[in-house]
């Protein structure tokens, strides 16, 4: 019996069941007293843009590289480098093919960065960005002897070549017979143009700084006549 009075003592009349199962905190109780921790406030400063991380954002974009590849080789949060984007109005170029690439290298020199855009269907400026990326350079005219028109089109280039022996009675030897015939396409057409096989070789002679006849002497003799 004195149990069960201790145990009487200690029970509040007014808790129900339903109260033991949810404790309520009260704020005498310092033991699970929280106190609320306020977190410091991060003060972010506006950094400014330099011209060298505008130029390198520039190439990275028309590379076709992500805005978040950008942001973390720049060092900035993504929201800098969109808004510097949006600033700037860079535009994302498509990346070229590597026969695109490739076609680029061979003709750019003649066609220029207009000439390849037509050829390739793309954009004239993102066929500038990518020629500079390559290193790509047009020759002035005054860089070419004889120079070479300004607006040469892609139709003047010679696809097939074929060698023609005249069998004349007056020529010296084969290379003196032989006619070079040109076409402007792959497939059977009327000639473009032809020349003397002679004539082209003194040309090449000229051009590349060797005596007279070396070339077509090569051609009849073999390494022989270098």
């Amino acid at each position: 019996m004195d149990n069960c009075s201790l145990v009487s003592q200690d029970v509040n009349s007014d808790c129900s069941f339903a109260d033991l199962l949810f404790r309520r905190l009260s704020v005498s109780d310092k033991a699970v007293t929280t106190a609320l921790v306020e977190k410091p406030k991060l003060k972010t400063t506006r950094k400014s843009w330099s011209k060298k991380e505008s130029e390198l954002l520039t190439v990275l974009i028309r590379q076709g590289k992500s805005s978040a590849f950008a942001a973390k080789e720049l060092g900035r949060t993504l929201c800098a480098v969109d808004g510097q984007i949006r600033k700037l109005n860079i535009q994302r170029c498509k990346r070229l093919t590597i026969k695109q690439e490739q076609f680029l290298r061979d003709n750019y020199w003649l066609l220029g960065a207009a000439g390849c855009a037509k050829k390739l269907n793309r954009n004239q400026a993102t066929i500038a960005y990518y020629a500079k990326y390559l290193e790509l350079k047009k020759p002035t005219r005054d860089d070419v002897n004889p120079p070479i028109p300004r607006c040469l089109l892609p139709y003047d280039m010679v696809k097939r070549v074929s060698v023609l022996q005249r069998k004349s009675p007056t020529s010296k030897n084969k290379v003196d017979d032989a006619v070079v015939i040109f076409y402007d396409k792959n497939v059977p057409s009327t000639p473009m143009m032809a020349m003397h096989l002679d004539q082209l070789c003194s040309a090449l002679d000229q051009h590349f700084n060797r005596r007279p006849g070396v070339t077509a002497q090569a051609l009849t003799h073999g390494y022989k006549a270098v």
